[in-house]
């Protein structure tokens, strides 16, 4: 049987893969916007939240040098979870090796700014790869949790190399999760009814909730409402019902009027591709179907992330909240660009939210 060869260093160097990422950085997505990061020195995570029925409470009237009464305080709760470990890499075979140094020589003799493109992007695209894997699991176990009224499984239909994990459940309040009578789908579903329930049973818990969170394909039913359509019609279309179907940025903007009260809707339309154990992938929205999220801010939360330690700085790096790095191997030669990170989506909002099934399928 043949020796497992020892590692012998890397191709691509940390210097390069740090200016790679430098040259070449990626916008904030949504998920991060809703979820900015935020660094633990623990292995676990946790969340502080109000769990107050109600807001703004008055002060009481009292009489002159008598003392202060004390509202009881009703209390603080605490989300605690473990962190998932998770991480993607991408190979080079034998054959690539040779095409990769046979990119570097031609670099180094004819120093043509379109061979060194070449070179770049061979082991750039796979570093491209890794860095949007993560950002895309991220951006799954935040959006899934969330729509999912903040539950998860892990199991191996959403995450094979997570299912040890324990199902995460956040202690949702029976009034937070309800379903409305119409699907949101039906043209002739009544939305804005629905949303004015959703913002008085809001005021009956001191909540104001001011963003309203679909995933794109029933942000289109919205946009294709008939009611919708009606009031966000200009006067000349609602004349001579010539109704189309509004941008968001126009149904915004008729609720901002409708509501007299700034209420948008935030369309989550990100696509993450996840492979089961057995590679077969699947494209979708990491936000569930026929659910709307109630919440007072556009922060839902944040993504709490503890290092993984660097074992070797001159094959390994930092970008963002994960660890990048890249391994060579040779007899046979083979070379592996990799990421790897821990940490864990914590809604901070979970007893502040309203998880509405606009589908018409109860909780």
């Amino acid at each position: 049987m043949a020796k497992l060869q020892p590692i012998l260093g890397s191709l691509v160097s940390v210097e390069d893969i740090q200016g790679y990422f430098i040259d070449n950085p990626l916008p904030a997505s949504k998920a991060q916007l809703a979820f900015p990061l935020v660094s633990s020195e623990q292995k676990t995570w946790k969340t502080l939240s109000n769990v107050s029925s109600l807001l703004n409470e008055a002060a009481d009237v009292i009489s002159v040098n008598s003392t202060v009464p004390v509202a009881g305080r009703l209390g603080f709760q605490t989300v605690i979870g473990e962190m998932a470990e998770f991480g993607k890499g991408r190979e080079m075979t034998a054959d690539d090796i040779e095409k990769f140094e046979k990119l570097k020589r031609d670099f180094a003799s004819l120093k043509n700014p379109a061979v060194a493109q070449q070179l770049i992007d061979f082991y750039g695209n796979d570093l491209k790869f890794v860095r949007q894997a993560m950002l895309s699991e991220m951006a799954y176990i935040s959006w899934a949790l969330i729509s999912n009224a903040c539950n998860i499984d892990f199991v191996a239909g959403n995450s094979p190399y997570m299912q040890g994990l324990t199902a995460m459940q956040y202690p949702i309040s029976a009034w937070q999760k309800d379903n409305v009578a119409t699907s949101w789908a039906n043209p002739a579903a009544l939305i804005l009814d629905d949303i004015q329930s959703a913002l008085d049973l809001g005021d009956d818990y001191g909540k104001s909730y001011l963003v309203i969170t679909v995933n794109k394909k029933w942000a289109t039913y919205i946009r294709n409402n008939t009611q919708i359509q009606k009031y966000a019609a200009t006067l000349v279309q609602n004349m001579f019902s010539t109704q189309t179907a509004p941008t968001i940025e126009a149904i915004n903007a008729m609720l901002d009027s409708y509501f007299d009260t700034p209420v948008i809707i935030n369309v989550v339309d990100e696509k993450v591709t996840r492979a089961s154990l057995a590679d077969v992938k699947t494209t979708a929205n990491p936000f569930a179907d026929g659910v709307a999220v109630f919440s007072q801010v556009p922060v839902l939360g944040h993504f709490e992330w503890n290092g993984i330690p660097i074992i070797d700085n001159t094959r390994e790096t930092y970008e963002s909240f994960f660890l990048v790095g890249n391994y060579l191997k040779i007899d046979p030669s083979w070379s592996k660009i990799y990421a790897k990170g821990r940490g864990f989506a914590v809604v901070d909002t979970f007893a502040e939210n309203f998880y509405l099934k606009i589908d018409a399928v109860a909780w």
